[in-house]
């Protein structure tokens, strides 16, 4: 099953439905994928962002964080969620393991040490302007795409790299359920136990994602 497809669907069969709501702004499915097009063409184009590449989101659960990780899959790139307190204190050794190219932030983020990556810049700039590029994109949802940490007690990290084949297999149970037509995001976007089992089944049946 391929997401970048069933959203395409959604475009042509339910164009202005809602994708994701939040005290910001609503988006239907047609502007979400209007979106992940544009943020696939700056990573691309003007970030420079190769297949097999590691970009950073250092955030919590932002609305433009879903958009984000579907056009780093597109550029067959691997997203790298740093969403919790103890990952931002390991930062450092996490990039040293981990080299990323770029690292998106929320817009409120106030760094007393940046994090070492080359580029660093808001996650809104991803799609503030119009890229007036368009590169080729080779969609391929086998390649991997979220990196997932765990720090461990003894101060060591567990890392594990999924793809988005490999993630929506994992909610084929949800899926094939009575899956809920949206979901509330309340801190994480890209939790093990929210974005495979929550998120992606909601995005299939073209529900909404809920963020604060």
């Amino acid at each position: 099953m391929n997401l970048f497809t069933i959203l395409r669907q959604h475009v042509a069969t339910q164009p202005n439905a809602i994708a994701s709501r939040s005290s910001r702004r609503v988006v239907t499915y047609r502007k979400f994928w209007s979106r992940i097009e544009r943020a696939t063409a700056r990573l691309k184009s003007e970030w420079h962002v190769k297949a097999g590449d590691t970009v950073v989101y250092w955030g919590q659960g932002h609305q433009d964080a879903l958009m984000f990780y579907i056009a780093v899959a597109r550029c067959g790139a691997k997203l790298l969620p740093l969403e919790h307190a103890p990952l931002h204190l390991e930062s450092l050794a996490i990039l040293k393991n981990i080299p990323a190219v770029l690292l998106l932030h929320d817009d409120e983020t106030i760094f007393e040490v940046p994090p070492a990556a080359p580029v660093i810049a808001n996650l809104s700039s991803l799609i503030a302007t119009r890229c007036h590029h368009t590169p080729s994109v080779i969609e391929d949802f086998t390649q991997p795409s979220l990196i997932s940490l765990l720090v461990l007690e003894n101060g060591g990290l567990r890392v594990e790299e999924q793809s988005l084949q490999q993630l929506m297999e994992s909610s084929t149970a949800r899926l094939q359920s009575n899956a809920a037509q949206e979901f509330r995001i309340a801190e994480a976007l890209f939790d093990a136990d929210i974005f495979a089992p929550q998120v992606l089944p909601v995005l299939v049946n073209g529900g909404t994602i809920i963020f604060r």
